[in-house]
């Protein structure tokens, strides 16, 4: 989460402000189920390079997804929902 608002506030000290920093980095390779990601290449809200990150740290299966699109589009994609179901079906 700091990261990621220091990405859209750069001049603020986030890491001052946040109170709960939600470090899903430092938890991911702790985590062994299994890890469906759906990343936009244009997401707005949480750059693909954090989503990328966190997947690369994840430790258990894992399947990376990239669709076209923005944040709050990524349902429009013909392979999203595929995917999930796909994702679902395997575990």
């Amino acid at each position: 989460m700091t990261a990621v608002a220091r990405h859209h506030y750069p001049l603020l000290p986030v890491s001052l402000l946040l109170r709960h920093r939600f470090d899903s980095l430092s938890l991911a390779p702790k985590v062994s189920i299994p890890l469906l990601c759906i990343a936009a290449t244009h997401d707005q809200v949480v750059p693909i390079e954090h989503a990328r990150r966190l997947y690369d740290a994840w430790s258990g299966p894992k399947r990376w997804l990239q669709v076209a699109g923005s944040h709050n589009n990524t349902d429009d994609q013909p392979e999203y929902w595929p995917a999930i179901e796909a994702f679902l079906a395997g575990h």
